[in-house]
């Protein structure tokens, strides 16, 4: 009767050693897991870092753009401005042509 009680005592020890072992290994596969959470959630933030300089980098884009119409329009304007300095000088050569002819 003994040796049935020791027996039964030592297969329960062992399944509780058992259940611990599997236990701290569910332990350990929770703990890589929340690792891998934690490095996921690291490329996320490092994914939203990269996307705000992304946005960034498109809105300091768009302020050049906008800034080459503008001196593509002030360029337009001097060229214009320098059309009537031609046409004006021309109306001089003409008038002195004429003052000189006459």
């Amino acid at each position: 009767m003994f040796l049935l009680r020791y027996a039964v005592a030592n297969i329960l020890y062992q399944t509780a050693n058992e259940s611990f072992i599997l236990v701290n290994e569910a332990l350990i596969l929770a703990d890589e897991s929340l690792i891998l959470v934690n490095e996921s959630l690291m490329l996320v933030n490092e994914s939203f870092i990269l996307a705000d300089e992304s946005l960034m980098l498109v809105n300091e884009s768009f302020i050049l753009v906008n800034e080459s119409f503008i001196l593509a329009d002030e360029s337009l304007m001097l060229v214009n401005e320098s059309f009537i300095l031609v046409n004006e000088s021309r109306g001089l050569i003409a008038e002195t042509f004429y003052i000189v002819a006459n």
